[in-house]
């Protein structure tokens, strides 16, 4: 059976209470073989293992190769840029602890302020230049540079100074408490890139990083937003590459387009958010790796003075209305995961804490008051033309119509809908905040808090931010438990944002396929994989 559900509370209870296990030797990964995609311990790739071609269906297609410009995230491009850069450490999905990857170790001190970074002497990137702390402090600063406009920019910003005390030694300073920092290095800001490559590639690294990366693979053949070929490493420092050729292309307009293409043989690797269709491959008996996004779905509001949603009683109203139960159904025929939750109650995370409860009464009293008050009942939703978000977009107009409120529903473009996000043009809009159970705090953070510039709901509040604050610095789970609620709590008084489900993320692996390993925001490593029958 292929493991990589989502990790129960049962099995937490078992987890590893250290947060970082270090790692030395010749890069020999044994708890790689508890997340082999076939289920038993493999050994992973190795050279008679060597062969074969795979194709992967993504949820959308990558348009830039540069970690600056990755979200980091299995369903926004992170699976294809990580097979071509890696990361420092891994999330281990199974334990709820990091494992190194690229690094040989990460530890912190007594108070999470400072983390100390110790790479293998063996790793070299693709232009055969060896991986120094100075590439890695580099490659790291790049996130930090407004210029950049990195997604990530607001969590790498929490790092104060970098000292490289040695060759393979950084040690990372940081403003405040970071008991979950690691999260930070298995996603882009971990993908570390050669600065000679960025320097000489310029404007064109994006699309042609060839050399740069530490990865298994290199590029063979990119069209931004089209397909990507990657071809393996004949001399990767880490060992053979087993498959040959990845292949990476959106499956197509929906997520039962890409399960066709899975079923017909075209794909081997299908990544599927629809939870109609997750369920339809399940029963067919695909196997996989599963993956949580708590609060996957929200509607994201706009606190901006001027805009109707800055009124905390239409906030309000719109929290009373929206039912999670039946946006599920209108959306996804009741396969979803609705929740008005920031935590779903599969996650690791759940403690019993509940968002704002639906009622349709109170919403109809608070709209009344509201237009009292000069609201015209009317909120402005662009809505990406796409079948599945439409059908959200949708049955979020009918939940918020049942009780008085008016939505203007406008489809606009991918590139549309990303500028009306940045000048503030909506009222709401559906997007998740996607919370990992790894460290929900990053996402918190640049969803809602106010360090580092405003972000883009423009919503603001201290006792939110020192909550957040607190999640951060949360030593073990129990306190990570415990910090969500307090925020729950916080959420369910101002309303940030209108949480009606999480989101399960699928990715279907055929027979054939073994040896590939799991890591937060549903990301994989082929590092170690191969194809066998």
């Amino acid at each position: 059976m292929k493991v990589g559900r989502r990790l129960t509370r049962t099995t937490v209870a078992m987890a590893l209470g250290g947060l970082i296990v270090v790692w030395g030797g010749d890069g020999g990964d044994a708890e790689a073989d508890a997340l082999t995609s076939s289920g038993g311990a493999s050994g992973g790739c190795t050279t008679d293992r060597v062969g074969g071609d795979l194709a992967m269906g993504v949820q959308t297609p990558v348009s830039a190769l540069d970690p600056v410009r990755s979200q980091g995230s299995g369903s926004s491009g992170g699976i294809e840029v990580n097979a071509l850069y890696d990361t420092l450490v891994r999330y281990d999905t199974q334990n709820d602890t990091y494992v190194p990857v690229v690094a040989r170790s990460l530890t912190p001190n007594a108070d999470f302020t400072q983390w100390t970074l110790k790479l293998r002497d063996t790793v070299t990137f693709g232009n055969g230049n060896p991986l120094t702390a100075e590439a890695v402090k580099q490659s790291f600063a790049r996130h930090q540079d407004p210029a950049n406009r990195s997604s990530m920019i607001r969590e790498a910003q929490e790092v104060k100074t970098m000292d490289v005390v040695n060759e393979r030694t950084l040690v990372f300073h940081l403003d405040e408490s970071w008991a979950r920092f690691p999260s930070l290095l298995a996603s882009a800001p971990g993908m570390v890139t050669d600065p000679e490559v960025v320097e000489a590639q310029g404007d064109q690294f994006s699309v042609n990083p060839l050399g740069a990366g530490v990865g298994p693979y290199e590029v063979e053949q990119f069209t931004p937003g089209g397909e990507l070929v990657l071809k393996a490493k004949d001399n990767w420092w880490g060992g053979p590459v087993c498959i040959q050729t990845l292949r990476f292309a959106a499956g197509g307009a929906t997520t039962q387009d890409t399960y066709d293409a899975y079923k017909a043989g075209d794909i081997q690797l299908a990544f599927m958010r629809g939870p109609e269709v997750i369920a339809q491959a399940e029963q067919d008996g695909v196997e996989g790796f599963h993956t949580l996004d708590n609060a996957g779905h929200a509607v994201t509001v706009n606190h901006a003075p001027g805009r109707a949603t800055a009124d905390p009683l239409v906030r309000q109203a719109l929290a009373a209305a929206l039912d999670p139960e039946a946006i599920d159904q209108l959306a996804k025929n009741g396969y979803g995961t609705p929740t008005s939750a920031l935590i779903y109650k599969d996650s690791i995370l759940y403690d019993g804490a509940q968002g704002p409860a639906t009622d349709p009464v109170r919403a109809r009293e608070l709209v009344a008051e509201a237009k009292a008050n000069g609201w015209d009942g009317n909120l402005d939703m662009p809505c990406v033309n796409g079948q599945e978000i439409q059908l959200v977009c949708a049955a979020v107009k009918e939940s918020a119509e049942a009780s008085g409120i008016t939505v203007t529903v406008e489809t606009v473009t991918g590139a549309q809908f990303g500028q009306r996000i940045q000048q503030g043009d909506f009222d709401i809009i559906s997007r998740g905040l996607s919370l990992s159970d790894a460290d929900p705090s990053m996402r918190l953070s640049a969803a809602v808090g106010t360090g580092g510039g405003a972000n883009v709901s423009g919503y603001s509040d201290p006792e939110l931010d020192a909550a957040i604050s607190a999640l951060q610095a949360a030593p073990d789970l129990p306190a990570r438990q415990k910090a969500m609620d307090d925020i729950q709590a916080l959420w369910n008084e101002t309303i940030p944002a209108v949480v009606f489900g999480g989101t399960d993320n699928f990715i279907g692996v055929s027979d054939e396929v073994h040896g590939i390993k799991l890591s937060q925001d549903a990301l994989i490593y082929f590092d170690k994989a191969y194809i066998d029958g």
